[in-house]
């Protein structure tokens, strides 16, 4: 047979790609009703394996063919015909019944080419080599003539080939280099495969080569290879090794995201998939037409291509149609969606796919609108379907937080059990509960808004965690790496730290400070920190010490590193810019009496930041959160001494780190999510109210009613009604409500401004 070697658009096949052809991704699901994709792999499988083997091996022929009816799996026979006698096939006849069972037969040799010829070996010149090439085709085509065997590919002998003529007849070429293949960067006219021995032994050993190429984690040598082509060889097996193969391949049978498929159909799909072009070209209630091209020559490129395709979830049968012929197809249901996949072959013409719609569907169950909870509650939705035949349904949901539970009650009914903890609070979108009947799928779609649960103590204390970066003292120990130097037990001691500027030949005043990192907790949008305070416990400071401790406040920060500028050697009155000061003085030494003789003048004793000091506090918490601080982030309240001029000897003081039972306590107070000091803040309006009749309409002059919420609690924090304002240009909104009489709290939202008003309900 001639030669064909065509480039542009009649490729036998790719150069080899020193970059990726193209972007591996997981698999493809397309959203929309018509939209399509060209799966990486047949069946959109997620990795591709191929299991060859060389040198004829005529004796174990009986086993393989007992592998194929056991597994369904096709081979691939690298076969010798032009060698001597003795080296090329026997019989036929074996291979015509391999063939017959969807196996293919390619070729091979015993030796044509050397890379390193030695012994007074010489390499054939290069026309003696491909017509060598060209014989063993021809032979294999006369003499392989069951099934649709056609001998597209070849396999060098010890790995060792001339690749400029081999590819003159070959659309892929396979080699012995022990390792796997990129997708998306296969060497086609060198493809990697692994010597049986290596891979089919124990578990360990298939893991190690075929793992990779199925998660993103698994490595081999150090390479991950997901969504690639693994392939292995094999020679002559004995009665063990039969057992070992046959283990090996029920390891590959129990992974169905491998397709595990011949030599030639794995390289035509994936030249095919490399080089495709794919167009949707009109989509209607029941059709949907696409065409499929690709660069590759049409006479050796004709395994088709799985073409996923979004089909109409009522569609019960869909079938497709190309140039004139029925093709494969089949649908599958993903996250509650319905798609079809088509084999189609490139350049074969356009595929038309038809669809048949359910003509009894499984309906749903109520109509479940939006729903609304609070957290720490619990809601639960039940949920049937029927059809008018009585079919049997099951449930699926998409999209389901994780704090709720879905159970399919098996008797065509189900529920959903949502139980959001605390910091729960958020809206979930398109949750969807899916009914199929076996035959097509409904769903319906909801959101749920958890909203923040405003019962309870709204303080909440928060200690440095022992294990966390704690409080810092000393700059010069920060300078030198430490993040967390305790000195002298459990307490942060003044390590005699110089006054900046200054020397210790000059016995200038020594001077320290603490830093404490507390992490913040959520504060609602629109709330408030309405207290806070700062408890330390004073382990001592030191007699002589002639200045008192004031308190300030940092910048957030997303973490709590803290590096030497974060220190500070000044007045209360005359701060960095960068800080806040929160409270002058916020522990002083007890100068009441006579001068004590001691070396301390204050120990253990408790100091709470005083009410101004709690004020400050709040403000700069609040003024923290609103230059865009989130729960998470840390702030950072410093003590340092007030170094005035008439300081002097060292600055000594201590106070007790987390690791004590006198740890520091930062205690907050914020606003519930109804907060009732914003109802007399309020331009939100309610008419009638009392409401009597259940219709309410709701006037806002400084929010527009588009694309609001509006929620209704009890005084207690439940919430009763929830429901958005859409497409609305006016600025009054009337809404239907059934609530016992009583009163509540109406409150809107537009994620930028809050208003909440008093209701009464007659």
């Amino acid at each position: 047979m001639a030669f064909v070697q065509l480039n542009g658009q009649n490729n036998l096949n790719l150069d080899a790609s020193a970059s990726p052809r193209f972007t591996v991704t997981d698999k493809v699901w397309p959203a929309n009703v018509g939209e399509a994709d060209v799966c990486l792999w047949n069946d959109d499988k997620l990795a591709a394996f191929t299991v060859t083997i060389d040198d004829n091996n005529e004796q174990d022929i009986p086993f393989w063919k007992s592998m194929i009816t056991k597994y369904g799996f096709h081979f691939t026979w690298f076969v010798i015909n032009q060698a001597d006698s003795q080296y090329n096939v026997q019989d036929w006849s074996l291979f015509n019944d391999l063939a017959n069972m969807g196996s293919q037969i390619d070729g091979h040799d015993d030796r044509n080419w050397y890379n390193n010829p030695t012994g007074g070996e010489t390499n054939p010149t290069d026309a003696d080599y491909l017509a060598r090439l060209q014989a063993t085709k021809t032979k294999i085509n006369t003499e392989v003539t069951s099934g649709n065997n056609n001998n597209l590919t070849y396999a060098y002998p010890f790995g060792e080939g001339n690749e400029t003529e081999a590819r003159k007849v070959f659309i892929g070429i396979r080699g012995t280099n022990g390792i796997l293949n990129q997708a998306n960067s296969v060497n086609y006219l060198d493809v990697n495969s692994v010597s049986n021995p290596h891979i089919y032994g124990n578990d360990t050993d298939r893991d190690k080569y075929i793992l990779p190429i199925l998660d993103k984690v698994s490595k081999l040598y150090g390479v991950n290879y997901y969504r690639g082509w693994a392939s292995t060889h094999f020679h002559g097996l004995d009665a063990a090794q039969e057992t070992l193969a046959d283990e090996f391949l029920q390891y590959l049978a129990d992974k169905p995201d491998i397709w595990v498929a011949g030599f030639t159909e794995v390289t035509q799909y994936s030249q095919s998939f490399a080089t495709h072009n794919l167009t949707v070209d009109s989509v209607s209630g029941t059709e949907i037409k696409f065409t499929l091209t690709d660069d590759m020559l049409n006479t050796a490129f004709y395994f088709p291509l799985s073409v996923k395709i979004r089909i109409d979830n009522s569609w019960s049968t869909v079938s497709a149609i190309q140039n004139g012929v029925a093709v494969d197809t089949q649908i599958i249901t993903n996250n509650g969606n319905r798609y079809a996949i088509v084999k189609a072959v490139p350049d074969l013409g356009q595929v038309t796919v038809t669809g048949i719609v359910d003509a009894d569907p499984a309906i749903i169950n109520p109509t479940i609108g939006n729903q609304a909870m609070i957290e720490e509650a619990t809601l639960q939705i039940d949920f049937s379907a029927s059809t008018t035949g009585s079919d049997a349904i099951t449930f699926t949901v998409s999209n389901l937080p994780s704090f709720g539970v879905f159970t399919d009650n098996g008797d065509n009914s189900g529920k959903i059990v949502f139980s959001p903890a605390i910091a729960d609070a958020g809206d979930y979108q398109n949750i969807a509960i899916i009914a199929d009947n076996g035959r097509s799928v409904s769903s319906q779609s909801f959101q749920l808004t958890v909203s923040p649960n405003s019962g309870g103590e709204p303080t909440t204390e928060y200690t440095i965690n022992p294990t966390g970066d704690g409080i810092i003292s000393d700059v010069a120990n920060l300078a030198e790496g430490n993040t967390n130097p305790w000195l002298s037990g459990n307490d942060v001691d003044g390590t005699k730290v110089l006054k900046l500027g200054q020397s210790a030949s000059t016995g200038a005043p020594y001077t320290t400070n603490a830093i404490l990192p507390f992490q913040l907790p959520v504060r609602p949008a629109g709330k408030l920190v309405t207290s806070a305070n700062l408890k330390i416990n004073v382990a001592y400071l030191r007699h002589w010490v002639s200045s008192d401790i004031d308190l300030y406040g940092l910048p957030y920060s997303t973490s709590n590193t803290i590096s030497p500028s974060n220190f500070y050697d000044g007045t209360f009155s005359d701060p960095e810019s960068t800080v806040t000061g929160i409270q002058d003085a916020y522990f002083v030494r007890d100068v009441s009496g006579a001068e004590p003789t001691g070396t301390e003048i204050l120990t253990d004793r408790e100091v709470n930041s005083n009410s101004n000091g709690d004020t400050a506090l709040a403000a700069y918490i609040n003024a923290q959160y609103d230059a865009g601080a989130v729960a998470g982030d840390y702030i950072f309240l410093r003590l340092s001494i007030d170094a005035t001029s008439g300081s002097t000897g060292s600055h000594y003081y201590g106070i007790s780190d987390e690791s004590t039972a006198e740890a520091p306590v930062l205690t907050l107070e914020i606003e519930n999510v109804l907060g009732v000091d914003s109802y007399d803040l309020s331009e939100m309006k309610l008419s009638p109210n009392p409401v009597k009749d259940g219709q309410l309409t709701i006037l806002s002059d400084d929010i527009e009613l588009n694309n609001v919420n509006v929620a209704i609690y009890t005084l207690t924090g439940s919430l009763v009604h929830k429901e958005m304002i859409a497409n609305n240009s006016d600025k009054r909104y009337n809404l239907s409500i059934h609530l016992k009489p009583g009163i509540y709290i109406v409150k809107l939202t537009n994620g930028k401004k809050i208003k909440t008003q008093k209701l009464i309900v007659q």
